[in-house]
């Protein structure tokens, strides 16, 4: 069935979710697509989740501005959304006197944006902050603004928000094609047709083909740096206190590295490798970007036995484009089709990327009143795991199914799968990603098939039809 709408959002990843929540504050009809059935799965979903201050970024960019900007606001926006948000702080280690001066230099680039409380500390200090770190580091920008957060929380609250708001949602649908048409855009995709006044393209690494499609492209995306990630299991969650990391070296075959605490209690190891992935949709963990990764580590946090401990990894792609800097932006010659491709790090700058889009819009010629009734609150899934005994009582008065746990890791109940799944999840990794049931320690060997069995039961559907993540996924055959 064909529709319209005066707004289309191609793409359900951090940015498209986001601007679909601000512009939901609008009386205007606004429908987002996404070809995967869950929101978050390309560039958020393999994210490492942090709250940057800034500083690494260039003054006059899009991208330092903007991260300026969020950071005056990510307080408020995480308590109107009810996301945990933490500023752990980071540290920026350096080993020589070439590396001290480098980080001078940023720092200068962290104060030209009003960065509260940069410090460059001793090895001393350093071992005061952190025990653990590498005993050879001879200094450390201090940055104590950094923060993290659960990417996957953040990115299901801009898509509960923006569609009890009344955006509509279409998941597991792929744009094919568009064309041009007088004063619209006819947008085909694998399953309708939609006419739309203006189209926003936040397709991530797919951003510069959509655009293509209608003859806006005037900017490339590239691929050719690889991320990989370590989750470390929760009992060695107290080795580091802050987010740790090196200095980017662009000589260097393993570009950024960090180690630092999640949000629930974990370890997190990154590095970035500067090596082309062999296709758009590659998220194959090789070898040697594992012993990379943990050489990478051990450069941080030395004398720990992080192999040991490991219990999953993943690699995620990262969108950068020809500019180098955030694109967001009209495109000649249609000023209805909104480009957005961010380059890292687009998360810490989701909560003005639709103000930011929203501005062009309306200087384009969409009128835009403001919604009298405008929900900006948003509740996150009770969890007992986080729950005082008080709350769990009284969760288990509101409904028994509290108190059956599913996945015993991570203390997830049936009563959050449950609403995991009314809130949208339709697969193992949509509840996994709302709830945790499947993060822990045995990854989903022991919880899984009663999630499915939970899943199929909420979903009227046979167990035979759960997946994994989709199409071609399915959990029993």
């Amino acid at each position: 069935m064909n529709s319209k709408t005066d707004v289309l959002i191609i793409g359900g990843g951090i940015a498209g979710a986001a601007i679909a929540r601000e512009l939901s504050k609008y009386e205007i009809n606004v429908t987002l697509v996404e070809k995967e059935v869950d929101v978050g799965w390309g560039q958020t979903k393999a994210s490492y989740a942090i709250c940057h201050p800034g500083a690494r970024w260039a003054p006059g960019t899009l991208a330092q501005a903007m991260i300026a900007e969020s950071n005056q606001a990510i307080d408020q926006l995480m308590k109107d959304l009810d996301v945990d948000f933490r500023r752990l702080g980071e540290l920026i280690l350096t080993f020589n006197g070439k590396e001290l001066e480098y980080l001078k230099a940023i720092k200068k680039q962290g104060e030209h944006i009003r960065i509260e409380g940069l410090e460059i500390i001793d090895k001393n200090e350093i071992q005061r902050l952190e025990p653990n770190a590498n005993p050879a580091a001879i200094g450390a920008l201090y940055m104590p603004t950094a923060g993290i957060f659960n990417p996957f929380e953040l990115v299901q609250a801009f898509y509960e928000n923006a569609r009890e708001n009344g955006v509509d949602m279409l998941m597991g649908t792929k744009v094919t094609n568009i064309v041009r048409e007088k004063e619209n855009f006819k947008v085909e995709t694998d399953r309708n047709e939609i006419q739309a006044a203006y189209v926003v393209n936040a397709a991530g690494l797919h951003a510069a083909k959509i655009a293509e499609m209608v003859g806006a492209g005037n900017f490339t995306v590239s691929y050719a740096t690889k991320g990989t990630c370590f989750v470390i299991d929760n009992c060695m969650g107290d080795i580091v206190n802050h987010i740790i990391t090196g200095l980017v070296d662009l000589q260097s075959f393993t570009r950024f590295k960090l180690v630092m605490p999640t949000y629930a209690g974990n370890i997190l190891i990154y590095t970035s490798i500067s090596e082309p992935a062999h296709g758009i949709d590659d998220r194959a963990v090789e070898q040697r970007a594992l012993d990379l990764t943990l050489e990478s580590a051990r450069s941080l946090v030395p004398d720990v036995d992080f192999e040991r401990h490991i219990i999953a990894s993943f690699s995620g792609l990262t969108a950068r484009n020809d500019r180098g800097d955030f694109i967001i932006e009209t495109s000649d010659p249609y000023s209805g089709f909104v480009n957005v491709a961010l380059p890292p790090p687009g998360l810490t700058c989701s909560p003005v990327i639709g103000q930011k889009v929203a501005g062009i819009l309306k200087k384009y010629g969409l009128v835009l009143i403001e919604k009298i009734n405008f929900n900006p609150h948003r509740r996150g899934i009770n969890s007992v795991r986080a729950s005082s005994s008080p709350k769990i009582r009284e969760l288990l008065r509101q409904d028994p199914r509290y108190g059956k746990v599913v996945c015993r890791c991570e203390k997830v109940t049936e009563a959050e799968i449950i609403d995991a799944v009314q809130r949208g999840a339709s697969t193992l990794d949509g509840v996994k990603f709302r709830t945790r049931a499947g993060m822990g320690r045995c990854q989903g060997n022991f919880c899984g098939p009663q999630s499915a069995s939970i899943l199929a039961r909420e979903l009227d559907q046979p167990l035979e039809t759960i997946t994994k993540n989709g199409p071609g996924s399915n959990f029993v055959i």
